[in-house]
């Protein structure tokens, strides 16, 4: 994978889509597989370094297994208007095409006002503890833990 001054900074690759299969977005984005908690399914999460939290859409969450009521309560300001729900520590695992697969955690916001399969990986309590890197030539997405 990738390295750093010699030292390792990412554990595995993967290829990201630049549109979810659904096309919601007028523009490319950065969707990667991710898998949650401990089910073998796979979802899209939309890479997003301007989010505030990381948002599990609430389709995902049921299946997942995650509470709408655990957590800290929270309100988030979106696209969609001001929501109310929960932040929430949630296991996930980024998914590799090459190298080792990434299991950690990260912090999501869940409601059940939300779209249904709009996943977001956000920078506050998930991106900001790993290290991450985009080849956008290639759509490959390089994931890590952080130290």
């Amino acid at each position: 994978m990738l390295t750093l001054q010699g030292d390792a900074f990412t554990s595995g690759r993967s290829k990201f889509s630049d549109y979810p299969p659904v096309r919601i977005e007028p523009t490319p984005k950065v969707y990667v597989n991710v898998q949650f908690g401990d089910r073998s399914q796979s979802w899209l999460a939309q890479l997003d370094t301007g989010a505030a939290w990381s948002i599990l859409a609430p389709d995902v969450a049921r299946v997942a297994g995650v509470s709408f009521e655990s957590g800290y309560p929270a309100g988030l300001s979106t696209r969609f208007g001001i929501k109310s729900g929960n932040l929430v520590r949630v296991p996930f695992t980024l998914i590799a095409d090459e190298g080792e697969p990434l299991l950690t955690e990260g912090t999501f916001f869940v409601t059940r006002d939300w779209p249904e399969g709009l996943n977001f990986l956000g920078y506050s309590g998930l991106l900001d503890s790993i290290r991450f890197a985009l080849d956008p030539q290639r759509n490959h997405f390089y994931f890590g833990p952080g130290d």
